[in-house]
């Protein structure tokens, strides 16, 4: 469900409305996101609803989206804005409450992106984390695993950091100790001083990826919002510092460092380590298999 404080994610800059052709209303939104991956995500979600979905790139990077379930029509343009923001309008001529294409539901199809319900099921266990070292705040994502209140998270920028401050997802800030690090396996476990149920890994992990498959990543963005972005994995697992990761062709936003990937079953693909210097589309990911060796060696209270 989509709430109000929640908007900001999609950075909705822009609201007007102007006379379309036979006094139907046109509406218009501005997203942050580029223009092929907004209409990737409306496509998906008109699909998903029952639509026949097609489209049409005009000469001047447009993207025209036509979709019909049976008298009810959508017709959405989306233009680029800049880069990495994109401009979407709309009009209907059935105005059927909670369609896509409604304002709400269009908002939610940009937000979801059309997502697989299998790895929207996996936001209720993402936490959003922030600790201070040197007096800078640091902010992160985690993933809460087990029945026992254990975080799993990126080891990064906790050099010197005991204790981090956990918000769940209901809203609650609770305080977590970090029970261990391991600098070169990039990750740490985060004991919480209650139980709270976590992403049963028992059954639900891929260790293999293969190359060019869609992956989603889970990670909390500014005001603890949790945002979702689709990749998808370019190619078999590359070393680094000695240790495989994932390489992902996916936008890699500040605070979702530790944050969780999914594949398209909801299954746990990995964390997000981070992006590669330099760009804002090119990330990896911490294999399932790393995360599961490294839970296996840590018991709470030990470091």
């Amino acid at each position: 469900m989509i709430v109000p404080s929640r908007l900001s994610r999609i950075a909705l800059l822009l609201l007007i409305t102007v006379p379309a052709s036979g006094g139907e209303p046109l509406a218009a939104r501005t997203v942050d996101l580029p223009a092929p991956e907004t209409a990737a995500r409306l496509e998906r979600c008109l699909a998903a609803s029952g639509f026949d979905v097609t489209r049409r790139e005009t000469s001047g990077a447009e993207i025209r989206i036509f979709a019909s379930r049976g008298q009810d029509v959508r017709a959405l343009l989306v233009s680029p804005r800049s880069p990495l923001a994109s401009v979407v309008e709309w009009g209907t001529n059935a105005g059927e409450a909670g369609a896509p294409g409604t304002p709400d539901d269009l908002r939610a199809c940009i937000e979801r992106g059309g997502a697989p319900t299998a790895v929207l099921a996996g936001e209720k266990f993402v936490v959003c984390l922030r600790a201070r070292r040197g007096g800078r705040e640091i902010r992160f994502s985690g993933l809460l695993v087990g029945a026992e209140g254990t975080v799993v998270s990126t080891a990064h920028d906790l050099d010197r950091v005991e204790e981090v401050s956990v918000r769940l997802r209901d809203g609650r800030i609770v305080p977590g100790k970090i029970g261990r690090k391991d600098p070169l396996l990039d990750l740490s476990r985060i004991d919480l001083e209650e139980p709270v149920p976590g992403f049963p890994l028992e059954g639900r992990v891929r260790d293999r990826l293969t190359p060019d498959e869609p992956v989603y990543s889970l990670g909390c963005a500014d005001g603890g919002a949790v945002r979702l972005r689709e990749g998808r994995v370019g190619g078999n697992p590359r070393r680094s510092g000695g240790m495989p990761l994932w390489e992902v062709r996916m936008e890699t936003i500040p605070g979702s460092s530790g944050g969780p990937a999914f594949d398209a079953g909801g299954s746990l693909a990995g964390l997000v380590k981070g992006r590669f210097r330099g760009t804002k589309d090119r990330g990896y990911l911490i294999p399932v298999g790393t995360i599961l060796e490294f839970l296996g060696t840590v018991k709470r209270g030990n470091r």
